[in-house]
């Protein structure tokens, strides 16, 4: 999943926003030597990942793109699925979605001060420049391909890819994306549950 989506679950299961986001860039073992709430993101973000990479339903969205696209699949649907949530985002938060980002941005602003080494400079970037407001509209969301594409070892218009998505195929994927979204909800509230239960026990053990 991309940035919105590991937000919007961080706020859905009252978890820290920065230790989800932080999952991206920070890899090895648990814990990481940061603050409890931050290690807790970052395990959250990992169960999220695998759930949704071995889900049917993003499996479905990423053969929907066909060579030489398919192969950059995960990174086009984890964007598509940010659009889409984005578009539908008041079925799953009560909050608007700008006021969501404002506030989501300033948390990670104010935790950027307290880690070791700040907020890693994309994170930053996104939370200065607002990133995610252009992930609502297939323009912006080409953009954002695009500027991923530039990154790449071999750099291409990664954007170009959307364009091969005939209609149907569209709302297919989208369809899906929202039969798979509220079991992703509900697998994190489980996931986090659990992790919470047995580090209390390890702490009331240890």
């Amino acid at each position: 999943m991309n940035f919105l989506a590991h937000l919007h679950l961080a706020a859905h299961t009252d978890s820290s926003l920065t230790g989800n986001l932080l999952g991206d860039f920070i890899k090895g073992p648990l814990p990481t030597g940061l603050n409890a709430p931050f290690d807790e993101g970052i395990w959250l973000h990992r169960k999220i990942d695998g759930f949704t990479d071995a889900h049917p339903e993003h499996r479905a969205a990423v053969a929907c793109f066909e060579a030489p696209w398919r192969r950059f699949g995960g990174i086009l649907v984890d964007m598509l699925y940010d659009h889409w949530l984005s578009q539908h985002w008041s079925q799953f938060h009560e909050h608007p979605l700008p006021s969501f980002l404002q506030q989501s941005y300033a948390r990670l602003l104010a935790d950027h001060r307290i880690l070791p080494d700040g907020l890693p400079a994309p994170l930053m970037r996104m939370a200065q420049q607002n990133w995610i407001a252009s992930y609502h509209h297939r323009e912006g969301l080409g953009q954002a391909l695009n500027s991923i594409g530039r990154r790449l070892r071999h750099p291409l218009p990664l954007g170009d890819a959307l364009l091969t998505l005939d209609e149907s195929r569209w709302r297919r994927c989208e369809q899906g994306f929202l039969r798979f979204y509220p079991e992703l909800m509900a697998f994190s509230r489980q996931q986090l549950a659990k992790y919470r239960s047995e580090t209390a026990i390890h702490h009331q053990t240890s």
